[in-house]
C-alpha cells in the first residue's frame, strides 16, 4: 500500500488508567467500634434484568419538589478487590464491568422557597419544634436532631417533612384530608412505582402510621400499610445486620452463584460494618407497629430474633434517659404482650372443658415477676413516666384476662387462684383509666394510635370482668370498684374536648401565619377521629348500662360481624360486643 512508517508526532489524548487511592477520611465508628455502613440502600437484590439479577450501589435520591423521578446521584466509589486467595489494593469501580458507568453529579442545593399546603416557613419550623418535643417522645423510632430546620428535612426526606406537617401543624381537617392524599399517592410513586430505597421514606411512612391513621380498629388499611413498611425494610437491608469480615471474603472469592458474586463485588470495604443509630430504629419501629398490630388482631408475635435485642444494646446506654430509653422500654413491654399471647393462648372450643389449672396461675406469677423487674428503674421523675405506668397496668390486664375466659375448676386452690387473677385484672385496669384520665384533653394530641388501641383493650377486658357470670366471681364487688359508665363519659368528655381544642389552635395559627386555610366541610367534620370515638363510646356507654339493667341491646350502630357464627359464645348468656368499634372478631379476646 506504500504507507510509510514514521513516528508519532501527536499527543495522545487519552490518558493511561490510574489506580485511585483509598479515601483518607477515617471511617466513623460506632459505639461497639465497629464501622457504621454508609447511608446507601442500592443493595444487590433480585430484579429485572435480562437474568433477573439488578446490581445498583447507590440510592435513588428523590427531588422534594415534584414527585418526577430524578435520573439516580452516582459517584465513583473505591472499593477493594478480593481475589483468589489475595486482597488487591483499592481499584475504581466506576468502570466495572458489573455496574454501569457513572456519572458524578453535583448535589443539588437549591432549597425549596415554600413548604407547601399553602404553609408558611414559620408554622413548619413550629410544627417541627412540636413534633421533636411533644410528639416524638411517644414513637422515639424517628429522631430528630436538635438543631434540624424544617428546610432541611423537606430537602432531603420530603415524605416525613409531610408526615410531621400532618401530625405536628395546627391544621384544619380539610387541610389535613388535603396531606393523607399527597402522603398516600407519594408513597405509591416513590416506593411502589419508582421503586427508591431511601431510609427517609421509611421513616415518614412510620410516622404517618402512627399518627395519620385513625381507623386502628379496623383490619384494613393500617394492616397494609404497616406490611408495606416491614417489607420496605427488607428492602433497605436493616432488618440484619450487615455480613461480617469473613462472610465478605467469602462471598468474595468463593461465591456460590452468580448473585453471591454480584453481592461480593459490591462490597467497598471488608472491615465489619454495623447499621447506623437511625436505621437502627426505623427497623425496631416497624417491628414493634407490626407487633402491635399482630397482638390487635390475633396473630403471632414478630419481636424476636437476636438481632432486635442487638440493636436494643447498640442504642441504649445506663446513664441516658432520652429517647432511646424510652424506645427500649416499649419495645421491651410489647415483648412480654407477645410472650403472654405465646404462653396462655387458650384453646378455641365450645365443649365447656377449657378450665383454669395452678400451671396456669404459676405462668402469670412468672410474667408478672419480669413486668415489675422491667417498670423497677422507671423513676417518677422521668417525663414519660405516667406513658410507662399506663403500659404496664394494660399488659397486666392482659396478662390476667384469660383467667376469665376459662371454666370454674373442681379444686378449690385453682378456683381461688382464679378468682385473684381475675382481681389482678380488675385492680390494673382501675389504675390503668385513673392514669389516663388524669392526663387532661391535650395529652391525647400527642398520643399515637397504641395508645387508643391499649384503651379499647381495657375497656373490653372491664366489661367481661363485670359482666361474665364465673361461679365465686362476685359481679357486684366487680362493679363496685370500677364505674365503667362513669369511665366511658370522662373519656367521650376528653375526646370532645380535643375536638374543640384543635378547631381553636387551628384557627389561631392561621391568624397569627396569616394565611386562610380551607374551612372545614360537615364530612371532614364527621371524619374527626376524636368525634368518632367518643361517638362510639357513647354508644358503648349506652350498651353496657343496657345489659346492667337487662335491657334490649342499644340500635344504632353498625355490626362488627359479618356472621353470627363468629361471634357464638360459648356462654348464651353473654353478649359480646356487636358495635363496630373492634372491627374484627378475632381481637385475641375470646368472649
Amino acid at each position: 500500500m506504500n504507507i510509510t512508517c514514521a513516528p508519532q508526532t501527536t499527543k495522545s489524548l487519552r490518558r493511561p488508567r490510574q489506580v485511585k487511592p483509598a479515601s483518607a477520611v477515617p471511617a466513623k465508628r460506632g459505639q461497639d467500634g465497629h464501622l457504621m455502613r454508609r447511608a446507601s440502600y442500592g443493595h444487590v437484590l433480585l430484579g429485572a434484568g435480562p437474568y433477573g439479577l439488578s446490581g445498583s450501589t447507590e440510592s435513588t435520591i428523590s427531588s422534594p419538589a415534584s414527585i418526577r423521578r430524578e435520573s439516580p446521584s452516582r459517584t465513583p466509589t473505591t472499593a477493594f478487590s478480593l481475589t483468589e486467595g489475595n486482597l488487591r489494593g483499592p481499584v475504581d469501580q466506576s468502570n466495572s464491568p458489573c455496574c454501569p458507568p457513572r456519572l458524578p453529579q453535583a448535589p443539588s442545593t437549591k432549597k425549596p422557597s415554600q413548604p407547601g399546603f399553602g404553609l408558611t416557613w414559620s408554622q413548619a419550623e413550629q410544627a417541627v419544634y412540636d413534633f421533636r418535643t411533644k410528639f416524638m417522645p411517644f414513637f422515639p423510632f424517628v429522631v430528630l436532631d436538635p438543631d434540624v430546620s424544617a428546610q432541611s428535612i423537606l430537602a432531603k426526606k420530603p415524605l416525613l417533612f409531610r408526615s410531621i406537617m400532618l401530625v405536628a401543624a395546627q391544621l384544619t381537617l380539610a387541610k389535613q384530608r388535603e396531606i393523607t392524599k399527597s402522603i398516600l399517592a407519594y408513597v405509591g410513586h416513590r416506593l411502589l412505582m419508582l421503586e427508591e430505597r431511601d431510609l427517609g421514606l421509611l421513616q415518614g411512612l412510620l410516622v404517618f402510621i402512627a399518627w395519620g391513621e385513625p381507623d386502628f380498629y379496623w383490619d384494613q388499611r393500617i394492616t397494609s400499610l404497616t406490611y408495606l413498611a416491614m417489607g420496605y425494610a427488607h428492602n433497605l437491608a436493616i432488618t440484619r445486620p450487615p455480613p461480617t469480615m469473613q462472610q465478605k471474603l467469602l462471598l468474595a472469592i468463593h461465591p456460590k452463584d452468580v448473585k453471591e458474586a454480584l453481592i461480593g463485588h459490591s462490597f467497598d470495604s471488608v472491615l465489619e460494618e454495623s447499621h447506623t443509630p437511625e436505621e437502627q430504629r426505623a427497623f425496631l419501629g416497624c417491628q414493634y407497629l407490626l407487633s402491635m398490630n399482630s397482638s390487635q388482631f390475633g396473630r403471632d408475635g414478630v419481636l424476636k430474633g437476636d438481632y432486635v435485642n442487638r440493636c436494643l444494646n447498640s442504642l441504649v446506654r445506663p446513664t441516658d434517659f432520652g429517647a432511646d430509653f424510652i424506645l427500649d422500654k416499649m419495645i421491651r413491654f410489647q415483648q412480654i404482650v407477645e410472650q403472654i399471647s405465646e404462653k396462655l393462648a387458650v384453646p378455641s372450643n365450645v365443649d365447656g372443658t377449657r378450665v383454669f389449672t395452678i400451671s396456669m396461675s404459676n405462668e402469670m406469677q412468672s410474667i408478672r415477676n419480669q413486668l415489675d423487674q422491667l417498670f423497677a428503674n422507671m423513676a417518677r421523675e422521668h417525663r414519660q413516666f405516667v406513658l410507662f405506668w399506663a403500659i404496664h397496668n394494660y399488659v397486666l390486664v392482659r396478662l390476667y384476662l384469660p383467667a376469665s375466659n376459662l371454666s370454674r375448676p373442681t379444686d378449690e386452690v385453682a378456683a381461688h387462684h382464679q378468682r385473684q387473677c381475675m382481681l389482678y385484672c380488675l385492680q390494673a385496669a382501675t389504675s390503668f383509666f385513673a392514669t389516663v384520665l388524669s392526663m387532661g384533653p391535650e395529652a391525647f394530641v400527642f398520643r399515637t394510635f397504641t395508645s387508643f388501641s391499649e384503651m379499647l383493650f381495657v375497656l373490653v377486658a372491664v366489661s367481661r370482668l363485670q359482666l361474665v357470670e364465673i361461679e365465686g366471681w362476685d359481679l357486684k364487688e366487680a362493679r363496685k370498684m370500677l364505674d365503667l359508665a362513669a369511665t366511658l363519659q370522662g373519656l367521650i368528655s376528653n375526646f370532645r374536648s380535643v375536638v374543640n381544642l384543635r378547631k381553636q389552635r387551628a384557627a389561631e395559627a392561621a391568624g397569627a401565619a396569616g394565611v386562610n386555610l380551607a374551612p372545614d366541610t360537615s364530612d371532614d367534620e364527621k371524619n374527626d377521629r376524636f368525634l368518632k370515638y367518643a361517638t362510639k363510646l357513647e354508644w358503648i356507654k349506652n350498651w353496657f348500662e343496657a345489659q346492667l339493667s337487662g335491657g334490649p341491646a342499644v340500635p344504632g350502630e353498625p355490626q362488627a360481624g359479618s356472621g353470627s357464627s363468629n361471634w357464638a359464645p360459648e356462654n348464651p348468656a353473654w353478649n359480646p360486643f356487636m358495635f363496630g368499634f373492634l372491627g374484627d372478631p378475632d381481637w385475641n379476646i375470646e368472649f
